[in-house]
């Protein structure tokens, strides 16, 4: 439709300069332009009503080295598909408010330190320490953050701090859902 309207604005310019009626041509363009602004808002209006939400979890045991970004490989929903499994990262895909919840299980006697990123800059933390593995009380950690997210901000769950996270399958998890 773009490229229809960019044709069509040509046009006019092209026969403005054969004919000679400037004010008639700036009208029209005008008015164009007035049309294609209510159309961007209603469509922008469109996406902002199209559910977000996801929730995906670890396929298996895995492990990740400081600085890693985890990618939950098994999505259990996906709702807008704003999620991606291969990179980790959930991108927004309208400006809005975000919930944001993150679980981990770590392996026995470790400590996971799990990170909330929002293009590449930290907001919030957490720490799954599971020293009670051995006598076979697992301990999950969870936290949650509401964000105010710009169209195109990445968000996604990395190691921060300490070394090596060890997490446990199905029980590490990253979930988001847009309220607004």
């Amino acid at each position: 439709m773009l490229v229809t309207t960019f044709s069509f604005l040509w046009l006019l310019l092209g026969l403005t300069t054969v004919l000679g009626d400037c004010d008639n041509a700036v009208t029209m363009v005008r008015n164009l332009l007035d049309s294609l602004e209510k159309t961007t808002k209603t469509l922008d209006s469109c996406l902002s009503k199209t559910p977000v939400v996801f929730h995906a979890e670890m396929g298996s045991h895995r492990t990740f080295e400081k600085g890693s970004i985890w990618n939950y490989d098994r999505v259990v929903t996906n709702e807008g598909n704003a999620y991606n499994p291969s990179t980790g990262k959930f991108t927004a895909p309208t400006n809005g408010v975000y919930q944001f919840n993150w679980y981990t299980l770590s392996d026995f006697t470790l400590t996971s330190n799990a990170g909330l990123f929002v293009n590449g800059k930290l907001k919030a933390s957490q720490a799954s320490t599971n020293s009670a593995g051995r006598s076979h009380k697992w301990v999950t950690s969870g936290s949650g953050m509401a964000l105010l997210l710009k169209k195109g901000d990445e968000v996604y769950i990395g190691s921060v701090y300490g070394g090596i996270a060890k997490l446990r399958g199905q029980f590490t998890a990253f979930g988001g859902v847009r309220i607004n």
